[in-house]
């Protein structure tokens, strides 16, 4: 699976556009693959030497070889239009959480966290996250490109160890908790 994951990644033409990340990145929504601006830059100049390449080694039938490098040419365009809206989107501060609301699915033995905002949710933000209810998940997250969602683990993390504590006390813990922005 992990041969087929990477040259999915590696072969994906990005076809639903790359988003701005938290940072100097960009991701492909399809392939999860993250990108800098250098390496945007070289994923249009892949397309550019392909269709150069397609000159040299298509020969005989015209009407193939037009057809294949009109393609090319049109996926050159598509990759260097993407370019220039990454170049040109204004890069923006990440919008705080206004709350963040924990709550324990006792089912699914998970936290649902809802991200509340008080401005308009920031472009490409998440406005929920789930989490198995156990340690090694939660602190996975701390790795998150976004900053929302890394500081949610956080909470979701002492929620974590308040509802154990309680439940090594044999109290009942609490089912949700929400944080608001003072206490973030």
């Amino acid at each position: 699976m992990r041969g087929y994951m990477e040259s999915t990644r590696e072969n994906c033409p990005h076809s639903g556009g790359l988003q701005a990340v938290v940072g100097s990145g960009f991701r492909c929504s399809v392939c999860e693959t993250r990108l800098d601006l250098e390496g945007v830059e070289r994923w249009v100049r892949d397309a550019e030497i392909a269709r150069d390449e397609a000159h040299l080694t298509i020969e005989g039938d015209d009407e193939f070889m037009r057809i294949v490098l009109d393609e090319r040419q049109r996926e050159v365009y598509r990759r260097r239009k993407v370019l220039y809206e990454l170049r040109s989107a204004p890069r923006v501060v990440a919008t705080r959480p206004e709350m963040i609301l924990i709550s324990y699915d006792a089912v699914e033995d998970s936290y649902e966290c809802r991200i509340f905002y008080k401005e308009p949710r920031p472009a490409g933000g998440l406005e929920r996250v789930s989490i198995e209810a156990d340690l090694e998940p939660i602190l996975e997250l701390r790795s998150h490109p976004d900053p929302n969602v890394r500081l949610a683990c956080d909470k979701v993390e002492e929620f974590h160890a308040l509802r154990r504590r309680l439940a090594e006390q044999d109290n009942p813990p609490p089912l949700r908790r929400v944080f608001y922005q003072n206490e973030l």
